[in-house]
């Protein structure tokens, strides 16, 4: 019950730090793009605080990384490209750690 009564700044101190950590193991799992462009995945990670929410996002510049994690159809129609699973793949190896790592977080700063 105690943990239920937190400070909203330690809250949102922890949430940040947790995104963080997030964001820093996905980050190498993003392979480059062998194109020559200006905007790659793995260098439009940013973590975002808004209200009392934190997130970690891509840049508006990087919009098609739903494309990369999820698949997509071929541009002519025929066949389909598969999707990469980093996001997803990453939180679930990291999920358990993040939840622990918060909550020690919590408890310390209590």
């Amino acid at each position: 019950n105690t943990l239920l009564r937190v400070n909203k700044k330690v809250e949102l101190d922890v949430l940040d730090e947790a995104a963080k950590y997030f964001a820093s193991k996905l980050k190498p799992k993003i392979k480059a793009s062998n194109k020559n462009k200006r905007t790659h995945l793995s260098d439009s990670l940013k973590v975002v605080v808004k209200d009392d929410r934190v997130s970690v996002e891509f840049k508006e510049e990087a919009w098609y990384w739903y494309l990369v994690e999820h698949g997509h159809k071929k541009a002519k129609g025929k066949g389909r490209v598969k999707g990469k699973h980093f996001v997803q793949n990453t939180f679930d190896a990291e999920g358990d750690k993040i939840a622990d790592m918060m909550a020690q977080k919590i408890i310390d700063r209590m």
